[in-house]
């Protein structure tokens, strides 16, 4: 049985990999490379993929694969999954889909917006938002990049439908990719570097 990642990534592992046997992991504890290329070889297909998962967690790019992602993240599969079918097929979402796309998208800017609040940083470069799910900690961070600082960062997030407890994510300097995201330990007890 595979484990797919419960974000873009694995939405489009199950797409193109329909008869698989899978679970659901939470996306930070999916530890496997992911290359569409390793999946498909006509490059026009290669490039609508590659699309998806640029534009995730990015703030720019269309409406409809940008939704897909945040509806994946979320958690909303059925949902996730007619947005993908949108974006890869190149037909124009109906009025519906494209109402219910923007929403996650207003939704997502509002919440992150939210959490870019000085008073939630504490010590200096640790942010707490343990009131925070999971799934929105990629979207937060390449956003704190814009607006904040490139300096080395940590964020302590809420737990993940699919991982409870809270999280620690490591951000090295200048870089949207965590390096490290592990279960949060007693505050207490633990040593921010």
């Amino acid at each position: 049985m595979r484990e797919y990642p419960l974000d873009i990534r694995g939405l489009i592992l199950r797409h193109l990999e329909p008869d698989a046997e899978y679970r659901w992991i939470a996306p930070f504890l999916w530890q496997e490379k992911f290359e569409i290329e390793d999946y498909l070889s006509n490059n026009q297909s290669i490039r609508k993929y590659q699309i998806l998962t640029e534009v995730d967690c990015s703030g720019r790019g269309r409406i409809v694969p940008r939704a897909a992602g945040i509806a994946a993240r979320q958690g909303r599969l059925t949902l996730a999954n007619d947005l993908l079918s949108a974006h890869l097929l190149d037909y124009r979402a109906d009025s519906a889909l494209e109402s219910r796309a923007l929403n996650l998208l207003n939704d997502e800017k509002r919440k992150v917006r939210r959490l870019l609040n000085r008073n939630r940083e504490w010590p200096q470069d640790v942010w707490n938002l343990q009131d925070t799910p999971a799934w929105i900690i990629p979207s937060f961070i390449r956003r704190f990049r814009t607006l904040v600082n490139s300096r080395p960062v940590s964020v302590i997030s809420g737990g993940h439908m699919l991982a409870a407890g809270n999280w620690i994510w490591h951000y090295p300097e200048k870089s949207h990719s965590v390096s490290s995201v592990t279960m949060y330990p007693d505050l207490k007890t633990y040593e921010f570097s």
